[in-house]
């Protein structure tokens, strides 16, 4: 009682750190007033630049927000702001900015007093001729989402983790998302995750609450960011989210709309050949549990065959699941092709739909892994790799730039192909 006392006495006679309200420490996270400064759960967000980084981190105790960087440009740092919601920690953010593109940055977090270890992340060039990432969905901390983690974090190519939403199944108990960015730590310390939300980020009773405070899409603290766009080197990544209205006329439909028909002109696709759509919820999937969100499909796929999107990456349906081309439900030489990568570490959806759909050009339910992406400038195309956790590969395909795909032929004992894996379409 007494900590307390004398923390709040602190307080009121003390300036707040940046960004801190008095009547909001007491009213929505008063443990926060005590407590260790100890930087935890340290993970970096991308920036609208590719010459900035943000860094987000919580501690215990309410406090200033530092960072501190060194890079071939010099030694630097910045203040950040500090905040908080119905939790027993601290989140901070804090923005580094000026930096070299393509190179090796160290850097530290704290309040000016405690620190964090010393970290490192290499800067994305935008017009690289080769980027490597990886792509998750519907994680948690299951055994299976547990092996999911340690095959990201032991890769040393990956230079970004796009996630579809249902990211650490916290469902209200704030305590698991403190332990999934413990866990997620030593690969978010150095290559930023990028999120899209899922209706398990729609918690009960606090909402989207949790994940505006814990990520960021737009640099402002409590973000609301819940589509964006990025450019990566030969890459523009979308963003969407299935949990809010997306129908024509929304807010996000007229989004999607302005930013798909820049990334459609001449000279984008110069810089950047491909488009790929990150939601959680997935136009076409044949799986029986949840199966194609059609509402999403009537509202987005014409505007998205207009713009000419290369690949849709979804989860929702815990399975894997490549279509091919498709429009309407109809195989085509020119339509986007989507992928269902719900096999992030929550329990497998077994029961497939029967016959299987002639759109469907592979599928398995009962696998958990990864999805690895790699783009290649000199080329211009995109190397795609399913990776299950025992090691094995369950599917692969090579998408050209104009839509030419290649899947060489894969040993597995899991899919159900709608066709021969030998197959070369020209979409």
């Amino acid at each position: 009682m007494r900590t307390l006392l004398a923390a709040l006495l602190l307080l009121l006679v003390a300036p707040l750190a940046s960004a801190q309200s008095f009547n909001e420490a007491l009213t929505e996270c008063p443990a926060t007033l005590t407590g260790s400064s100890q930087p935890e759960q340290i993970h970096l967000q991308l920036a609208d630049s590719h010459d900035e980084m943000m860094v987000m981190w919580a501690t215990e105790v309410r406090g200033d927000a530092e960072v501190e960087w060194s890079s071939s440009a010099g030694d630097a740092s910045a203040s950040g702001e500090s905040y908080c919601y119905n939790h027993d920690k601290a989140f901070h953010m804090a923005l580094m900015t000026g930096l070299p593109l393509g190179e090796e940055i160290s850097y530290r977090v704290g309040d000016g007093s405690t620190w964090s270890p010393e970290l490192s992340f290499t800067t994305i060039n935008p017009d690289a001729e080769h980027f490597e990432w990886i792509s998750i969905a519907d994680h948690g901390m299951s055994e299976e989402g547990q092996q999911v983690s340690d095959g990201i974090i032991s890769d040393q190519n990956a230079q970004l983790v796009t996630i579809s939403g249902d990211i650490s199944y916290a469902d209200g108990d704030q305590n698991v998302w403190d332990d999934w960015f413990e866990i997620q730590q030593s690969s978010m310390v150095s290559i930023p995750w990028v999120p899209t939300v899922g209706n398990h980020e729609n918690e009960p009773g606090p909402g989207f609450i949790p994940y505006e405070h814990r990520f960021d899409s737009d640099e402002v603290k409590e973000s609301e960011g819940f589509w964006y766009a990025r450019d990566m080197p030969g890459v523009h990544m979308v963003f969407i989210s299935s949990e809010h209205p997306f129908d024509e006329g929304s807010a996000q439909f007229n989004w999607i709309k302005a930013d798909l028909e820049a990334a459609n002109s001449e000279q984008a696709r110069e810089e950047r050949p491909f488009i790929i759509i990150f939601s959680h919820k997935p136009m076409y999937s044949s799986n029986s549990y949840h199966g194609s969100e059609v509402e999403l499909r009537d509202a987005l796929e014409a505007l998205y065959v207009e713009n000419e999107v290369d690949l849709i990456i979804a989860g929702h349906d815990h399975f894997y699941e490549r279509t091919h081309p498709v429009i309407s439900e109809q195989v085509v030489e020119n339509g986007p092709v989507h992928l269902v990568i719900g096999i992030g570490g929550r329990s497998a959806y077994e029961e497939l739909d029967e016959p299987q759909p002639e759109w469907s050009a592979y599928r398995e339910n009962s696998s958990y892994g990864w999805t690895r992406l790699v783009y290649d400038g000199d080329s211009r195309t995109i190397d795609f790799t399913h990776h299950r956790i025992d090691g094995s590969i369950g599917d692969s395909f090579t998408l050209y730039e104009g839509g030419e795909m290649v899947m060489p032929e894969v040993e597995n004992s899991l899919g159900i192909a709608g066709i021969n894996a030998l197959l070369t379409l020209t979409a």
